[in-house]
Formats: structure tokens, C-alpha cells, sequence
């Protein structure tokens, strides 16, 4: 494997991964809208994002500061 081979495989393994980082992210930031906004029920929002609750909110507060 010749070192430009290895360096598309990396490189292209890093596409895929920040794509579902940046999916998972702007999941989360479409939740966390809709929870902040009254739209959506934390516990609802925490349980899609794999976190509890109290998670969620400490994000949140984070976030707004």
C-alpha cells in the first residue's frame, strides 16, 4: 500500500465518520430546540439522545451561557 492509497482510505474514513457526527449533532440541536421552545417533553428528548433527563437539562443550561 503505497502511502497515498492509505492516506484516501483516512481520508475517507473521515468523511464518513464526521458525517454521523455531524448527523448526531444536529439531532441533538433540533432536540434540545424543541424541548427549549415547550414543543417537546425533556424525558422525550433525553431518552432519543441516550441520556436522562437531568443530562439533558445540564446541556441546556450550559448551552444557554
Amino acid at each position: 500500500m503505497t502511502l497515498l492509497q492509505r492516506d484516501r482510505e483516512k481520508y475517507e474514513e473521515g468523511k464518513v465518520e464526521g458525517r454521523a457526527e455531524g448527523k448526531a449533532e444536529g439531532k441533538a440541536e433540533a432536540l434540545i430546540a424543541l424541548v427549549t421552545d415547550g414543543l417537546l417533553d425533556i424525558d422525550i428528548a433525553a431518552k432519543r439522545l441516550n441520556k436522562s433527563p437531568e443530562e439533558l437539562l445540564e446541556i441546556i443550561n450550559n448551552n444557554r451561557k
